[in-house]
């Protein structure tokens, strides 16, 4: 008597792709970038479809990780090396969500922030992760704030839950409550 195996179908998940990127300088050599599965609903993914996120860092990595987890996601995106490039950007386009770094090389972050005013709600991405530094970040207008390193294959629930609030009219309101608590 053999044992006959039986195969069953998986459930359709979203597809998982490699994303293969040239890090500048790097010689040419390409390296893997990897987005894991998501158990997404169809509705989720097109909530994010027309939606366009704003990447502004001087480190062309970490835009780079930035920009293909969130297209992969559904979301679009415009990258920005610099505060001039991100404000000339933000005056052309209409963005759902800038994820601003605050260390930038011409105009710094909350600079930025403070000039892109309620354009677009603003999330900061940022190395400076003292109290003091978040803090600021919230009093130039951020409703969100994320630190380096993170987990580039979480920043898209991330950005999903900073839209929702925004969605919700809550932004405001828990900007103003992370202030309350870092005093």
């Amino acid at each position: 008597m053999s044992a006959r195996v039986e195969h069953r179908a998986r459930p359709q998940r979203r597809c998982v792709r490699t994303a293969l990127a040239r890090r500048e300088g790097g010689g040419g050599q390409s390296r893997p970038l990897v987005s894991r599965p998501t158990a997404d609903s169809g509705s989720a993914q097109e909530a994010r479809t027309g939606r366009r996120i704003l990447v502004v860092d001087d480190e062309s990595s970490i835009r780079l990780v930035c920009t293909i987890n969130l297209r992969l996601a559904g979301y679009g995106v415009v990258e920005a090396a610099d505060g001039t490039e991100a404000l000339r950007r933000a005056e052309e386009n209409d963005f759902d969500l800038v994820l601003l770094d605050v260390m930038l090389p011409d105009l710094g972050g909350h600079e930025v922030a403070r000039r892109l005013g309620a354009r677009a709600p603003i999330a900061f991405l940022s190395a400076r992760a003292s109290h003091d530094d978040v803090r600021a970040g919230y009093e130039a207008g951020a409703v969100d704030y994320i630190t380096k390193p993170f987990d580039p294959l979480e920043l898209a629930e991330r950005v999903d839950e900073i839209l929702t609030r925004a969605a919700r009219g809550e932004s405001e309101s828990f900007r103003r409550a992370r202030l309350a608590e870092l005093e």
